[in-house]
């Protein structure tokens, strides 16, 4: 298998790749509100991401990425990409590429968990960054726990979470995340645009990990429900601070939630 950048380079654009999989449901309204482009939409017109209804949840809008910063030059947290969007609200976008354009489709469809997410990274990204530093220090197991979230997280909406966090380690064909999704217990969304990403091209993601989260809403339609529990838990500095909390499971369990 080619390496997913050159994958990510030899692929043209086609309109339709949210058609190659049944994992992209949750995106559908916002692949819809761009319309059918015949390539990339340029940057200026993904905040049509958030549809008419979604802009009071948003406060964000995509800006072109910069230019790389210069080496050498000392580093400041407020202008680094999670700074942009906590302080700012401006989600800095390379114009023709999948990856970003994945990033766009989830913040329109999880505005709140988004932006609760890079607030938590910026704060993190922070309290890290010594006075006068040019480079970042390796990350720390709390930023390796919220990147695994955002390009490869899976939620997991269960009904009874500690039960559920213990069943995904089964990985008998009764347990795990096919079992209990099959049980009726749980319900399974995408929400990290890597996995996305790797399904518009067709390339099986390299890591998933399971987000579970308490179904306190079972009523409401899952991608709202599953928007609100992510940025709940997200704010929460006591969860999220080590991948050991994360669960890695098989995309081929993940199964399409009723609606």
């Amino acid at each position: 298998m080619r390496p997913l950048v050159a994958v990510r380079r030899a692929t043209p654009f086609d309109g339709r790749f949210h058609e190659r999989h049944v994992l992209f449901w949750p995106l559908a309204p916002a692949v819809r509100a761009l319309g059918d482009p015949a390539d990339f939409p340029p940057v200026e017109a993904l905040d049509r991401v958030f549809g008419d209804g979604r802009t009071g949840d948003r406060g964000v809008r995509f800006v072109a990425a910069s230019p790389r910063r210069r080496r050498g030059a000392p580093l400041d947290a407020d202008a680094l990409y999670d700074g942009r969007i906590a302080l700012r609200g401006e989600i800095p976008t390379r114009s023709g590429c999948w990856h970003d354009l994945m990033n766009a489709l989830v913040w329109g469809t999880f505005p709140r968990a988004k932006r609760a997410l890079h607030a938590r990274q910026h704060a993190a990204i922070t309290a890290r960054l010594p006075p006068g530093a040019v480079a970042l220090l390796p990350r720390s197991p709390e930023l390796d726990a919220l990147a695994l979230i955002d390009e490869g997280g899976v939620v997991v909406l269960a009904d009874d979470a500690d039960e559920a966090r213990a069943r995904l380690r089964v990985k008998t064909d009764g347990g795990g995340l096919r079992g209990l999704v099959g049980s009726g217990r749980a319900r399974t969304l995408v929400f990290g645009h890597a996995i996305y990403e790797s399904l518009a091209l067709g390339v099986t993601p390299g890591v998933v990990a399971a987000v579970v989260l308490p179904d306190g809403h079972a009523e409401a339609h899952p991608v709202r429900a599953a928007d609100e529990a992510l940025a709940r838990a997200l704010v929460d500095r006591d969860r999220f601070v080590s991948p050991r909390e994360l669960t890695r499971v098989d995309v081929r369990d993940v199964q399409p939630a009723a609606v």
